[in-house]
């Protein structure tokens, strides 16, 4: 009985790195695949060669003047077209406190209507109007704040255009952002 001992701990020893590879990876920038570029939402994945992207942009803009739309697009010569995007309605960013506080409490009921019916947190789900958002070779990612947009922008800018490549750490992880 006693033989047993030794080999269920060298058993266990050799299974714990095996454990703790699987915990999840921490939100910033990693080492990545390389030659590629890849980020990592609580919406999903995209991943596209370095040496395929074409361009990327940063912008904002109104959607019939009641919701802001914050945006980081990158274009490859794939035909894929990833874009990154963050809503607020116009009314948040006003002084008027009431407004903020409506739309803080539509947002607050939308997410519980959302997580009981299985659909997750409201603010980081793509929403689409069928056929007047429907973008052909478009992956598209909702983040849950503005700033995820920048640091999106940031991330690939210096990845894809200062460092081409040649830098160490190619792959950004934002599950909370």
């Amino acid at each position: 009985m006693k033989p047993a001992l030794p080999i269920l701990v060298l058993s266990l020893l050799s299974v714990a790195p095996a454990l703790h590879a699987q915990s999840p990876t921490p939100d910033g920038v990693q080492p990545g695949i390389n030659g590629f570029w890849e980020v990592i939402t609580s919406g999903g994945r995209f991943v596209a060669r370095l040496d395929q992207i074409t361009s990327v942009s940063e912008q904002e803009y109104l959607i019939d003047g009641a919701v802001r739309v914050f945006e980081c697009t990158v274009d490859t010569d794939g035909g894929q077209t990833a874009r990154f995007y963050y809503i607020e309605p116009v009314t948040e960013g006003s002084s008027i406190t009431t407004g903020s506080a409506t739309v803080e409490r539509l947002k607050s009921i939308a997410n519980q209507v959302s997580n009981k019916a299985g659909a997750g947190d409201i603010d980081a789900i793509v929403t689409k109007h069928y056929p007047d958002t429907t973008h052909a070779k478009t992956s598209e990612y909702r983040v849950k704040n503005r700033a995820t947009i920048s640091q999106i922008y940031d991330h690939v800018r210096r990845v894809w255009a200062e460092e081409r490549g040649k830098g160490g750490e190619n792959q950004l992880i934002i599950r909370n952002g």
